[in-house]
């Protein structure tokens, strides 16, 4: 919990895809209790736990949802594509009664197929297969209806392009109790920045566009993107330092999360203050609304999470993860986490 600490998280959600899966009970439970074990250096960083919505993540066998809710669970999600259609309205359905959300990756794994960077121009130029972003759009609107039918909770994980912050800016004017989110790096980068084979930075969904991160960054100012997250998947330098063919989707983010995002909003926002309150509410307060629970605030003589920071020191990410695969392009960026406070534990750069 110190990458997230470093990185100004005093709560984090933890992904079930874990080996084992969290997709019963006890696991929720236990994944809770090894959060609390890690604080015992007094490390400030809490972690919730995110449940599997199918047995064991396989996307067939709808999981036991109201026992892992009552566990602990603040979300179910497989981490994955959902490709049956039957087995999300189920889970849509059931949120309504244990009112947690669940979360969908809007991905579809046929157009998906033996892509490694977003499908245009400089895909082509490399001469690398792309993903289209049809395979977000076509997907996300295949939710979206079912989310309409069952009316649910859906939150869209990761969008990447323009189309689906057109498409989800609709149904929520539309009434749908639908929510999204993105991630720093798409805030900060574009497939451009792959260009010359850049392996460190290849991510699943993949960067995008210029156009499509700026659809993003509006999408975070207007409020239509909720929730901003890390994606935080560290790897080790055997797996890291390979080929770009070979090189696993992720980074390692934790530490740098609020650089990025702060990075990639300023330059699209009217001013500074205005990137800074939007990415305040894409951390903290959209995130909280998504998960059902009570405002952050402050009040006098009781508990509350803060994290201060510099929005113009220039960001340095290291020390602070294992992980190696830490993009080197982060280094030097506008924002820096100086510290965080949450109940009676605190920890300060």
């Amino acid at each position: 919990m110190y990458a997230a600490s470093r990185g100004g998280f005093t709560q984090v959600a933890v992904l079930p895809s874990t080996s084992p899966r969290v997709d019963q009970a006890s696991a929720v439970r236990n994944v809770l209790a090894l959060a609390q074990e890690a604080q015992s250096d007094g490390t400030p960083a809490e972690a919730l736990a995110l449940a599997c919505l199918s047995e064991k993540g396989f996307g067939e066998q709808l999981a036991e949802m109201h026992d892992m809710s009552e566990a602990g669970a603040v979300a179910f999600t497989d981490d994955s594509p959902l490709d049956r259609v039957s087995l999300l309205q189920r889970a849509l359905t059931y949120s309504k009664v244990h009112g947690k959300v669940v979360v969908d990756v809007p991905l579809d794994r046929d157009m998906n197929a033996g892509g490694l960077m977003h499908e245009g121009v400089v895909s082509t130029q490399m001469g690398v297969i792309g993903i289209p972003h049809e395979a977000e759009t076509l997907r996300g609107s295949r939710d979206l209806d079912v989310l309409k039918y069952t009316e649910g909770r859906l939150h869209f994980a990761i969008l990447t392009c323009a189309d689906s912050v057109k498409m989800v800016r609709e149904a929520k004017r539309s009434g749908l109790k639908v929510t999204c989110g993105t991630t720093a790096a798409h805030l900060m980068f574009c497939d451009e920045d792959l260009d010359g084979f850049v392996g460190a930075l290849r991510v699943c969904p993949p960067f995008r566009s210029a156009a499509d991160r700026e659809a993003l960054r509006q999408g975070v100012l207007d409020g239509t993107i909720d929730m901003v997250v890390s994606d935080h998947r560290p790897e080790d330098l055997e797996n890291h330092d390979v080929e770009f063919m070979l090189s696993p989707n992720g980074m390692a983010t934790l530490p740098s999360a609020f650089s990025m995002a702060l990075s990639g909003l300023t330059e699209s926002a009217p001013d500074s203050l205005a990137a800074i309150e939007a990415l305040i509410n894409a951390l903290n307060r959209g995130p909280r609304a998504v998960f059902s629970m009570t405002p952050s605030h402050l009040e006098s003589g009781q508990a509350c999470n803060l994290t201060w920071f510099h929005p113009n020191m220039k960001h340095s990410s290291h020390g602070g993860t294992k992980g190696v695969n830490v993009p080197p392009q982060i280094e030097g960026q506008k924002g820096q986490i100086l510290g965080v406070f949450k109940s009676d534990r605190s920890w300060q750069a």
